[in-house]
């Protein structure tokens, strides 16, 4: 379950950038790519666990949104969105084929109360 590493990562890049201010954490927004093949029901319960531990992100809440994947063929030029990890164009069947999104992984914004 690589859900717990990534909590735990999403946790820290919070508390060091909350780091220094007294603010209570409401909101972290995240986008992960198809490609990082998360579980988002693992992820929430892995967030809840760790945020637990941090009085100032007990209450706050993962907004989790899943990045597709996009890419163009290098062949044919097609391009083309997936749902799912597979490395062939779908027009001509190349698997000479760039990815532009579907594997990032990043806290897109944190909202706080003051």
């Amino acid at each position: 379950m690589h859900e717990y590493a990534i909590a735990k990562g999403i946790v820290n890049v919070v508390l060091s950038t909350m780091e220094g201010r007294d603010s209570r954490v409401t909101k972290v927004w995240v986008k992960a790519g198809v490609a990082r093949a998360i579980v988002p029901e693992a992820l929430d319960f892995s967030f809840d666990v760790i945020k637990k531990k941090h009085n100032n992100m007990r209450d706050s809440e993962l907004k989790l949104t899943i990045v597709p994947i996009q890419g163009i063929c290098n062949r044919c030029g097609e391009k083309f969105t997936i749902e799912e990890v597979i490395g062939i164009c779908p027009k001509c069947n190349s698997s000479n084929i760039n990815f532009s999104t579907g594997n990032e992984l990043f806290v897109e914004k944190i909202e706080v109360e003051i």
